[in-house]
């Protein structure tokens, strides 16, 4: 009876160490690692003084090169500890923020004629001899009461003006006027704008209540009039304040010189971006001055796909003594293809030496500063899981635009440094799926099993018991 329990003891324990081990291989092949930095091969850190919830960055030209991804999903944001951090892209501006100043406009008074108010009666008389006297009252609505003084501000110095502010007051003391605002180009013929708009000034004690600021349509004006349209007397204006709005000048592009690549086509230039980067300008960089060359351009993402046209056009450099002209840079939608091909639809032989430059805005990275600092942007891999960045404005978005404005510290890129080097752009072995791993498993506890009940049997065979 003993080695009976014996070998039962045996078999339940090796039973029990198969689905132990079981459960191991399970929970290996559903868990993964969480990424780590020396998954990807390069990093920067960021500077920043970290005093707000997030930072925002422009990324550089290296992460371009070296991600593997045109989605930049093998790019993450990872703290001093070396966890990953909550991340957004936010596309680049194509221009800068027009700027907003103020400047003074000078102010002339005009005196128009004293108003004349009548009631609209028509009055005819008759004479004795048969004239009859006829009272008639119009029903015409009396006219606008218009203030007889006019102010006339000249706009001719300023930009566009999106508003302007006045310092005034009422001869009898009234805290509330109405007045109208007129545009002209010759002082001649004048154009509405603003139909009544209210100026106030209260004062209770220390308190001020003031309403002094009026928008106008965001444009260039030549002369602006101003009247008082209520019934209270012209109104005396010490000063008046334009806002103006600067231009918004254009970002130039990044640009990168393509890499020239072997052709065996007399007519045609092929080259290697060495980047992925959303590109949406080109130019053709010709050899000689005062050259034109007529060309095609075309791109694909790797060797194998087709080409696809982007641009077709004139490109040319113009040298006199005082002047050098080049053809604008082409524009088309933005692609991370990285190959690219140059047609010279004329004269091939003639421009053989030419060169592409490609030309980008590079996105922007936002981040939560989640942990301790200093971050550091890890990008360039083919082993790390592809990372689900947020859309530009998912990254706490329940807080209003204006505030989470506010929350956003602008940081600044270090130098490049390798973090997991080649090994990180190496491709990893290609997974074996859970189900065919969960199969094996199943079947090599199933012959562990049976080996096992087998061995049992042969003990007992060898030693019978009563």
């Amino acid at each position: 009876m003993m080695g009976s329990s014996n070998s039962t003891l045996e078999s339940s324990m090796t039973v029990r160490a198969m689905f132990v081990s079981f459960g191991c291989l399970l929970a290996a092949s559903a868990g993964a690692a969480p990424p780590s930095k020396n998954d990807y091969a390069s990093g920067m850190s960021v500077r920043a003084n970290y005093s707000q919830p997030m930072v925002e960055t422009v990324l550089s030209d290296d992460v371009y090169r070296a991600v593997t991804r045109a989605d930049l999903g093998d790019l993450r944001v990872f703290n001093a500890d070396g966890m990953p951090v909550p991340h957004a892209f936010c596309a680049g501006p194509s221009s800068t923020t027009p700027e907003v100043t103020e400047r003074s406009l000078p102010v002339f008074v005009l005196r128009g004629r004293d108003p004349v108010y009548t009631d609209n009666s028509r009055v005819a008389v008759e004479t004795p001899s048969g004239t009859r006297v006829n009272v008639e009252e119009s029903s015409v609505a009396p006219p606008e009461v218009v203030s007889g003084l006019i102010h006339i501000i000249d706009a001719r110095e300023a930009p566009r003006l999106r508003a302007i502010r006045f310092d005034w007051r009422s001869p009898d003391g009234a805290s509330e006027v109405k007045v109208r605002i007129e545009a002209s180009e010759d002082l001649d013929r004048w154009q509405t704008i603003v139909p009544a708009s209210t100026l106030l000034l209260a004062q209770q004690g220390d308190q001020e209540l003031r309403r002094e600021r009026i928008e106008l349509l965001n444009r260039e004006y030549k002369y602006l009039r101003v009247q008082r349209v209520d019934s209270g007397p012209p109104l005396i204006l010490n000063s008046v304040t334009a806002e103006q709005v600067g231009a918004a000048e254009e970002i130039e592009p990044l640009w990168f010189n393509a890499l020239h690549m072997a052709s065996k086509e007399a007519d045609v230039l092929y080259f290697d971006s060495e980047h992925l980067a959303p590109v949406t300008y080109a130019r053709v960089r010709l050899a000689q001055q005062n050259s034109t060359v007529s060309v095609s351009l075309q791109s694909r993402p790797d060797e194998e796909s087709p080409w696809r046209s982007r641009w077709t056009g004139e490109s040319y450099v113009i040298v006199s003594d005082t002047v050098r002209r080049e053809s604008p840079p082409a524009q088309f939608p933005a692609t991370t293809d990285r190959y690219w091909r140059l047609q010279i639809l004329k004269d091939p032989q003639v421009y053989q030496d030419s060169t592409l430059e490609l030309g980008y805005r590079p996105a922007k990275l936002r981040f939560v500063t989640q942990g301790p600092g200093p971050f550091t942007v890890a990008f360039g891999s083919r082993r790390a899981e592809p990372a689900q960045p947020a859309a530009c404005d998912g990254l706490l978005a329940n807080i209003s635009g204006a505030d989470r404005e506010r929350m956003i510290e602008q940081g600044f890129v270090d130098p490049v440094v390798q973090l997991g080097g080649a090994d990180a752009l190496k491709p990893v072995p290609k997974k074996t799926p859970a189900k065919v791993v969960v199969l094996w498993v199943v079947l090599v506890v199933g012959v562990a099993l049976l080996v096992g009940m087998a061995l049992s049997l042969l003990k007992r065979v060898r030693h019978p018991t009563n």
